[in-house]
């Protein structure tokens, strides 16, 4: 499923942004539409119903399991998701919905472990700067080294803050979409954060606005009709101050609703998810686009050779730590040598043999005390 970038023509920033526009194709692709909208439901049913269980049987266990599934089925599902509208992004045939979510269940871990190394990464430099810091206290010298290591610091961590959030991952996702494996995730997102950086955040933000307009648009035109139906509604069949958006809320929560509010309730939950459909599925069209954009006749040869080879090195010392450490070990539980005997002793003159209370050597006259 890795699919190469080599055969696309790289474009200018602007007809990247034009390209952007396309996001808004996502909306007409109907298996991607009917895959999002079963994941929200199947994560608000699965979560919902142990976590309704849960309060029934006052169990933290059952609770804590009905979070853990409902997570589950979102992040399986909407990398599905992901996996259909990349293949539409790239202009490749389609997959059903089974196909796309036995893939997801396949590969979609690779963003656990790509997301577990990404900050492992920030971790790691915050606590090299912080032992910098420590060093900064020396007297005298110490404050004229913080005059260079702060502004560094500040530097160093606000690039990694800003990498990790508007490149490593958003782009995370669609790089594990498009076929590559975790190390190739790493070294393609690595590889964009040194050459794209500006140009990958300006892309973002034009998107993040896109979909906060199609956002605001939907539920401008939802609450608009929600506002007339409620009031037609209270006026027509007689509930009065009961038809509030307060009351529709909690009448999901079996708060003693009839049964037009609870059936309100229910009805409009599953039209303001099935709203928010839209703007996930261009949010995420859209950071498809924006990846292959970004690694458009791309080589990442030399990124991957390197990231192998600092790999390598890696595990090359860690095995050799592992074999002193066995050593060492063996060592330590050796039995002791015994201790020559004394009749065994010779001069170190001329190796004859002496007593270990002789203070001369009898046959060179060599001085053993």
């Amino acid at each position: 499923m890795t699919i190469s970038t080599e055969a696309h023509k790289p474009l200018p920033f602007s007809s990247a942004v034009g390209s952007l526009i396309e996001a808004t194709d996502a909306i007409k692709n109907f298996r991607a539409i009917v895959l999002l909208a079963l994941t929200f439901i199947g994560a608000v049913l699965v979560g919902g119903v142990l976590m309704m269980l849960a309060g029934g049987m006052n169990s933290a266990v059952l609770a804590f399991l009905g979070g853990l599934m409902a997570f589950l089925v979102m992040f399986y599902g909407s990398n599905a998701v992901g996996i259909l509208l990349m293949r539409d992004a790239q202009g490749q045939p389609g997959m059903s919905l089974v196909d796309a979510v036995l893939v997801s269940l396949y590969t979609s871990h690779r963003l656990i472990a790509v997301v577990f190394l990404e900050f492992l990464i920030v971790l790691a430099a915050m606590f090299a700067i912080a032992i910098i810091l420590f060093v900064c206290k020396i007297p005298v010298l110490g404050p004229v080294l913080y005059a260079v290591v702060f502004p560094l610091s500040a530097i160093v961590l606000g690039v990694l803050v800003f990498a990790l959030f508007y490149v490593m991952l958003p782009l995370a996702g669609p790089a594990a979409w498009s076929g590559a494996s975790v190390f190739q995730i790493i070294a393609r997102l690595n590889q964009i954060v040194r050459t794209k950086l500006v140009s990958v955040i300006l892309l973002e933000v034009l998107l993040f606005m896109m979909t906060s307009f199609v956002a605001l648009l939907i539920f401008g035109v939802l609450g608009a009709g929600v506002s007339l139906t409620t009031g037609m509604s209270a006026g027509i069949l007689g509930l009065g101050s009961q038809m509030n958006m307060y009351t529709l809320a909690s009448g999901l929560g079996g708060g003693g609703g009839s049964g037009y509010i609870i059936a309100a309730g229910l009805g409009g939950g599953l039209l303001m998810a099935a709203a928010a459909v839209v703007p996930g599925l261009i949010f995420t069209k859209g950071v498809c686009i924006i990846y292959l954009n970004a690694t458009r006749n791309v080589d990442f040869s030399a990124s991957e050779a390197s990231l192998n080879e600092g790999l390598a090195v890696v595990k090359k010392k860690a095995e050799e730590a592992r074999e002193r450490a066995r050593t060492l070990a063996e060592q330590a539980t050796a039995p002791a040598a015994p201790a020559a005997p004394a009749d065994s002793l010779q001069c170190p003159n001329c190796k004859a043999p002496v007593a270990s209370d002789d203070v001369f050597c009898g046959e060179c006259a060599h001085k053993l005390k």
